[in-house]
């Protein structure tokens, strides 16, 4: 077997050119450098995950590990902080980066694994990294390294230089990067809105504070927009809204401290005892290094200081303070309606994010579905504001074909659901444009925009793109998706998320890409997406959606008012997104009622 240079990621400073090379995955390969490495003599290293039977069984075994940890993790932290909390209040405030450490550094120790078991090879280079910067402030911080270059880099790094592995390969070290890009702590741009909000709220603080001491809930981040929320709030007697810090404080890891956690469960395989190792080192510092400041920031917050209930449908997860204000009220006998935030929840084969919030939650609010084993769900209904679509709805001239991209990180950097990541967002990639190469000309170069994320990963999308259609209108993704709704016939999703529901529920013509063979569905699900592909509302293949397209495309109305696809779109949305008519007074009345339970 051919020898090969190993390499890990797209920072190019780590490469050799002069023999094979075996790239560890797609992210390696930048398609702006395509020149540069589409002329090297490489191999590509299939992913692990595209086993989706690997995938689901790594799923299980992972949220088992997990649940194994904070049980450790929690004593630990309880010990170092002098602390009495509960397991709960530590899986509420700390258990989404757990799974998500646990799970990336999986993904990570199984490529290598693939990569040295399936290969002979012969050197990689390793930067020398200064660890600190590698240790994530909070949540928050944590998010925007785990996708980046040099962060995966050390993950990579790290497991090559465990025992299981330095002794099958020449490792050769370099002190640093030329052209170093790796952002540590990024400061997140704020609206307009946001921005002035936050300034009358700093000013008025100690008054608003004074007021909300003795509320009995708080409602933040509902996911019913900032009118529905304000309604709702004043509707029980609530000050009108309640703004999620997202305070930073930087600081720097403190070494004699990470000495003291001292984990003792039990590793079954070098997986975990690699997992157990590292982990000390790279806990984000907001449960360690800064765990007092944001136990005093959260005592400072101008929300109420013994809620009955709180409702949310976003901030435990990606924030930090609020996930401890949570965690605190929970351990008092707050109760916690938490909100079904997005699409996929209820469809999924499997879904971390659903299953931990039902978890922490005393009631969940889907968008319509349900499950019979879990009496905490309430099939609510769609809780985003679909009324917004309705002066849309109106515009008659409309010309645009819309393809909604989705953004996706390069490697895998969220919790584990049963939808494509990382590695594979190529092929997702191609299949997009495999739909545009099969549209009638006069369609792709006259109707067809392209709407990408604001948020950019590496894919360079824009570019691959323009380089193939450089007739098509891109839209970069940084104004809201309504002004151009305002223009489209028809909107194209090309993943499973949220906006395709909001359009269902809407009644705007929309069509679902997205192939259950690489995004399994649960098996309640499967007869409701066979259902709208009878309709060719969802497809499963490049060829039906772009033969749809151009069949329909200039009767797109008449194909859409049909009473049968109507039919398939009204009984798919009483179970995925239902629409409420009276959601503010209905969620009044469930807030009230778990009120009554509280202790």
């Amino acid at each position: 077997m051919q020898k090969k240079f190993l390499i890990t990621t797209a920072m190019e400073e780590t490469w050799k050119y002069d023999q094979p090379l075996l790239f560890l995955g797609n992210w390696c390969k930048i398609y702006s450098e395509k020149n540069i490495w589409n002329e090297l003599n490489h191999q590509t290293l299939a992913y692990h995950w595209d086993d989706t039977k690997k995938l689901q069984e790594d799923y299980i075994y992972l949220k088992n590990l997990s649940e194994k940890i904070i049980k450790n993790l929690a004593q630990v932290l309880n010990e170092i902080h002098d602390e009495k909390y509960s397991e709960r209040y530590w899986k509420i405030y700390l258990g989404h980066w757990l799974n998500c450490f646990i799970q990336i550094l999986f993904d990570r120790w199984e490529i290598i694994q693939k990569a040295f078991s399936e290969n002979t090879l012969s050197n990689t280079i390793i930067l020398k990294i200064n660890v600190s910067e590698m240790v994530p402030l909070g949540i928050e911080n944590f998010i925007d390294i785990i996708h980046q270059d040099k962060w995966n880099h050390f993950i990579f790094s790290k497991i090559i230089e465990t025992i299981s592995f330095k002794n099958a390969i020449n490792i050769e070290y370099i002190d640093d990067l030329k052209n170093d890009n790796y952002v540590r702590v990024k400061l997140h741009r704020k609206n307009l809105n946001r921005r002035i909000i936050i300034f009358l709220s700093n000013i008025f603080n100690p008054l608003i504070k004074l007021i909300r001491k003795n509320e009995k809930y708080l409602i933040c981040e509902s996911y019913l927009g900032k009118f529905s929320e304000i309604k709702l709030n004043l509707s029980l007697g609530l000050f009108p809204l309640s703004l999620s810090p997202d305070q930073t404080f930087l600081c720097e890891p403190n070494k004699e401290l990470r000495n003291k956690i001292k984990l003792n469960f039990e590793a079954k395989n070098n997986f975990e005892k690699f997992l157990r190792e590292i982990m000390p080192t790279l806990i984000p510092m907001s449960y360690l290094e800064n765990y007092k400041k944001i136990s005093t920031a959260t005592s400072k917050l101008n929300w109420p200081k013994k809620p009955e209930t709180i409702f949310t449908s976003h901030f435990i997860n990606n924030k930090t303070i609020p996930a401890k204000y949570t965690a605190e009220k929970k351990e008092n006998g707050t109760k916690l309606i938490h909100g079904q935030h997005g699409g996929a929840y209820g469809q999924c084969l499997f879904h971390w994010y659903e299953e931990f919030e039902r978890d922490i939650s005393d009631f969940y609010l889907t968008w319509g579905w349900e499950d019979n084993r879990d009496k905490k769900l309430i099939p609510f209904g769609i809780l985003k504001p679909i009324n917004i679509y309705e002066k849309i709805k109106k515009i008659k001239k409309k010309t645009k074909l819309l393809f909604v991209i989705r953004p996706k990180e390069r490697y895998s950097a969220t919790a584990l659901d049963s939808r494509v990541r990382g590695h594979q967002l190529l092929e997702y990639h191609q299949n997009c444009l495999k739909i545009a190469r099969k549209l009638n000309f006069k369609i792709r170069s006259e109707n067809l925009v392209i709407r990408l994320h604001e948020r950019k990963y590496g894919w360079c999308e824009e570019k691959l793109w323009s380089d193939e259609f450089p007739e098509i209108t891109i839209d970069k993704g940084y104004k809201p998706i309504i002004e151009i709704l305002k223009k489209t016939k028809l909107v194209v999703y090309t993943y499973n998320a949220t906006g395709y529901l909001e359009l269902l529920a809407a009644n705007i013509p929309v069509i679902i890409f997205c192939p259950t063979n690489k995004n399994p569905l649960r098996e309640e699900a499967i007869p409701y997406f066979e259902e709208l592909k009878k309709s060719k509302i969802f497809h499963e293949t490049t060829e039906s959606v772009s033969e749809q397209l151009n069949e329909i495309w200039n009767e797109i109305d008449e194909w859409w008012n049909k009473k049968d696809v109507q039919h398939v779109r009204k009984k798919f949305c009483q179970k995925y997104a239902k629409y409420d008519s009276k959601k503010i007074e209905n969620l009044k009345n469930i807030i009230l009622n778990t009120s009554k339970t509280y202790n």
